[in-house]
């Protein structure tokens, strides 16, 4: 193989006509060409089928394992993955038709080369292995061009399911006379360039020059690839073994968090990096620079550092896991809870670093529990109800704690007799909501003031927020939580499961007020939204509100809807009751039904409000709300008064 080691060559000698096979080491990530690169390979093989050179295809880097016949394959994974799907759909494509030779080679001949051998003998070999957890699926695709036994358990295995689907398409479109000069040109005229190089070190550097036209390779795979570079340069085995006994590990809980994309990996390192090294925010952007510069490659010593990283990664990976897929059985029922609620946020990457440094550090479930419980009524109070005016405020400070919690930096610069380093870190916690998104802040932006011009209908959280009140009346009527369903988008449900976020007053209807119905204040605040099933709105969604709850009661004791339902006929009644003792409308008039709407809304909206500093109270927050009456008769523009009351400017008690 050495003396071909500069040639271009055919696939035909990367598989040394049959003899040589190739296996992607287990800290390779999984398959991940995805349409794109795909369409630009069959391009490229109905580009070659008339020409009479070599097309360049890219590189394959290979390292033999000892004296054998295989080889790692350790770059060109995804071009050569997708190329011997692509042969495989082409011999079932010319068997189906009938057709027992190509180019004069019997179909069995050529399958040995590029698919698999020892059918006869029952001592099956495949020519290419994508690894242990890997190959039963993929070889079954190989095999049947479908699946059968093998369930799809993450998007590399969507994708090679994905991959043969496409091949077998354009395979299809094709006249049976087209099929030897497709075959012809994937054997012998897409040209590749072979390395096989003896150390590790050399298999490293490789990555950091080879322009390879597939998919760019992420901040995690030069990072990857970096580490084996500086373990073979230096003989580090210890470096090396952690490694490979790690990536596996790292990529198959990156897998269940779905986090495969090459943003989704860089994000991953971004807080990686925040956490373990430099919470700079800047500087946390370039994860792979920064790792070779503080550990750079022709410096030994460093090696320790690395290994210590490669170990944080997979366990912030691990952590990743635990977060967007909150079923493992390592976590307590209160971790499981707390962190569902905190994949369900629109956002929450500002509290991203904290979680990963608690499950850094802390080996207690319910201390960890208790802190992610704070994160997650953080997030809401500041980010999601938009008491932050941007994503990112005050990301500096909570960045900072992370990595400081994590370094264990706390107990150094104050008295470490006081309270554990997780008790500083709630108290810092607790302080900052306190500074930022305190019970009074948090009220203000859940409603809107006489003159202001937001609508809740635009609001991100609006969804989460409805599904978790939804989720307390199941609660209350003691039934499980189905707040991942609420919340579940479109596309992932089937249409009669599917909850979406509606108008009480329709915004077409204009029959209680005369002009600008659709920019009323009644219908933008937050009391005139509800989470339902489509199916059941669809026939009275412009309705007046009267008609529209009778509607709604009914049909939901046909269906099962959301609880909130029940709840919208009795607060109606009670507005009408209070408009009517105050006797000063008649309900001839159009002015009577704005006045019980309007009384309406305030009902529900103290339901709402209140709900919401119940469920996310603090405690140790100075000065908390303990409820609040909602009232838009207040001579003031607000229209909420905190009980007991605080003063706008200083939140202090007006008592004080």
């Amino acid at each position: 193989m050495s003396n071909q080691a500069y040639e271009l060559l055919t696939l035909k000698d990367i598989f040394d006509s049959g003899k040589r096979q190739l296996s992607v080491p287990d800290y390779q990530r999984g398959y991940s060409w995805e349409e794109e690169q795909r369409v630009d390979l069959i391009g490229d093989i109905a580009q070659i089928i008339t020409q009479n050179h070599r097309h360049f295809t890219g590189t394959v880097v290979a390292s033999q394992n000892g004296d054998s016949a295989v080889f790692d394959l350790v770059d060109g994974q995804q071009r050569i993955t997708s190329l011997v799907i692509f042969m495989s759909c082409l011999l079932r494509m010319v068997r189906t038709k009938g057709i027992e030779l190509l180019n004069g080679q019997p179909l069995s001949e050529i399958e040995a080369i590029y698919v698999r051998s020892g059918i006869e003998t029952g001592n099956t070999r495949y020519q290419l292995q994508l690894g242990v957890t890997r190959d039963p699926l993929f070889h079954e695709v190989l095999i049947e061009g479908q699946l059968r036994n093998q369930k799809i358990k993450n998007k590399a295995d969507q994708n090679i399911v994905d991959a043969a689907t496409q091949f077998d398409n354009y395979l299809n479109d094709q006249v049976d006379t087209a099929l030897e000069g497709i075959y012809l040109a994937v054997t012998e005229k897409l040209g590749f360039l072979l390395y096989a190089p003896k150390k590790d070190a050399e298999i490293g550097i490789m990555f950091e020059v080879i322009n390879n036209r597939g998919k760019p390779l992420s901040e995690l795979e030069k990072i990857k690839n970096y580490l084996i570079y500086f373990a073979g340069r230096h003989d580090v085995n210890d470096l090396n073994r952690k490694v490979n006994d790690n990536w596996p590990v790292l990529l198959e809980s990156l897998n269940t968090a779905d986090y495969t994309s090459n943003d989704d990996e860089n994000r991953f390192l971004r807080v990686c990096w925040i956490v373990f090294k430099d919470y700079n925010k800047s500087k946390s952007y370039h994860v792979y620079d920064n790792l070779k510069r503080v550990c750079p490659p022709d410096d030994v010593q460093h090696w320790q550092e690395l290994a210590a990283f490669v170990e944080f990664i997979t366990n912030t990976a691990k952590t990743y896991a635990y977060l967007f897929d909150s079923g493992s059985s390592e976590l307590s029922d209160k971790e499981k809870i707390v962190l569902q609620r905190i994949a369900l946020h629109p956002a929450n990457a500002s509290i991203l670093p904290l979680i990963v440094a608690v499950f850094s550090k802390e080996k207690n479930a319910d201390k960890r529990a208790e802190i992610l419980d704070v994160l997650e009524k953080l997030n809401f109070r500041y980010y999601i109800a938009g008491v932050a005016n941007r994503n990112d405020t005050g990301q500096g400070e909570l960045f900072g704690m992370a990595f400081e919690y994590y370094q264990g930096a706390f107990l150094t610069r104050e008295n470490p007799n006081v309270l554990s380093e997780l008790g500083l870190l709630r108290e810092k916690l607790v302080k900052f909501i306190e500074d930022n998104a305190s019970d009074y802040d948090f009220v203000k932006y859940l409603t809107l003031d006489k003159d202001e011009a937001g609508d809740y209908y635009k609001w991100q959280g609006l969804k989460y927020f409805l599904g978790s009140y939804e989720d307390s009346l199941l609660s209350e009527n003691r039934q499980a939580s189905q707040l991942p369903r609420f919340l579940a988008a479109r596309d992932k449900v089937s249409p009669n499961d599917f909850y979406h976020r509606e108008h009480i007053w329709a915004k077409a209807e204009g029959s209680i007020i005369q002009d600008k119905d659709d920019l009323d204040i009644n219908k933008r605040r937050l009391g005139n939204f509800i989470i339902l099933m489509e199916t059941i709105n669809i026939k009275v969604s412009d309705d007046r509100i009267e008609t529209k709850l009778d509607n709604y009661f009914e049909d939901s004791k046909a269906q099962p809807n959301t609880l909130m339902i029940r709840e919208l006929k009795q607060d109606f009644e009670k507005a009408k009751q209070k408009i009517d003792d105050a006797k000063l409308y008649s309900r001839n008039v159009k002015g009577y039904w704005f006045m019980v709407y309007q009384a309406f809304f305030d009902i529900r909206e103290r339901r709402l409000v209140n709900f919401a500093i119940k469920r996310w109270q603090v405690e140790g927050v100075k000065r908390p709300v303990e409820r609040v009456d909602i009232d838009s008769g207040l001579g003031t523009n607000e229209i909420f008064r905190c009980l007991p009351e605080y003063n706008e400017k200083t939140h202090y008690s007006n008592e004080e």
